[in-house]
């Protein structure tokens, strides 16, 4: 008795063409989502290891976050509104906002405000800086505008100038280093270096403070992070020339 349901015949050529077709479908899919960059990951390519023993930080080439702390802050009109309180820097560190203290200046108590770094003009000797902050606008300066609010994985962050400076430092193989004294942000905006200052049981010798590149997110430091951990070991500083810092 012959089945009431007929099966069609398949061509084997015309079944391995189909199949090869697919395969290479799915393999040209994959490429391109490999080669979509990942979201909200920050570039390293600025941040590889330099060979310290060459690597030189110019001093006139930016300016140092402690040189602006506690510095007056203007409004357009040139009338103070505060003092700057922090630095704040993007991921890839980047300068985006300055955060000052009113003080009770433009009566509204003694709160913190936060100006983008586009909008912050830097006055001659880093004496103070201006913003665009009237008693009038003081409410579109507020801390968290533009600010995601925390959704998922916590991923990399824009964080403060305190929350490095001050934090401990430490050369390969854990071994304990320094002290982070100051931040250099070059003329753009861009976080250059760092700079520390040897613990007196690391080495009697090492006086004064000593520049290092900064390596950020997936390098030495992450926001949150115990200590900043420098690519280096002991042979690799032995040699280094203090960095002339004006201590501020």
């Amino acid at each position: 008795m012959k089945s009431k349901f007929h099966t069609p015949s398949i061509q084997p050529t015309a079944f391995i063409a189909s199949l090869a077709a697919c395969c290479l479908a799915v393999v040209a899919v994959s490429a391109t989502a490999m080669d979509k960059p990942a979201a909200d990951k920050p570039s390293t390519s600025a941040n590889k290891t330099v060979d310290i023993r060459t690597w030189k930080l110019d001093p006139a080439a930016g300016w140092s976050v402690r040189t602006l702390i506690g510095k007056n802050v203007r409004g357009p009109s040139g009338e103070e509104v505060g003092e700057v309180e922090n630095i704040v820097f993007g991921p890839e560190g980047k300068v985006v906002k300055l955060i000052l203290s009113t003080g009770g200046i433009l009566g509204i108590g003694d709160k913190n405000l936060a100006v983008k770094w586009s909008d912050v003009k830097i006055g001659p000797g880093y004496d103070y800086v201006t913003t665009p902050i009237t008693a009038e606008s003081v409410e579109k300066f507020g801390l968290f505008d533009g600010v995601p609010e925390k959704s998922g994985a916590v991923g990399p962050r824009q964080w403060r100038a305190s929350e490095l400076i001050g934090d401990y430092a430490q050369l390969k193989e854990g071994i304990r280093y320094a002290y982070v004294r100051d931040l250099i942000v070059s003329q753009e905006g861009q976080l250059q270096a760092v700079i520390v200052s040897p613990d007196v049981g690391y080495a009697r010798g090492m006086r004064g403070y000593y520049a290092y590149p900064f390596y950020g997110y997936g390098y030495g430091w992450n926001p949150g992070n115990p200590q900043y951990n420098l690519p280096y070991g002991k042979a690799d500083i032995a040699d280094l020339v203090p960095y002339t810092y004006n201590k501020r």
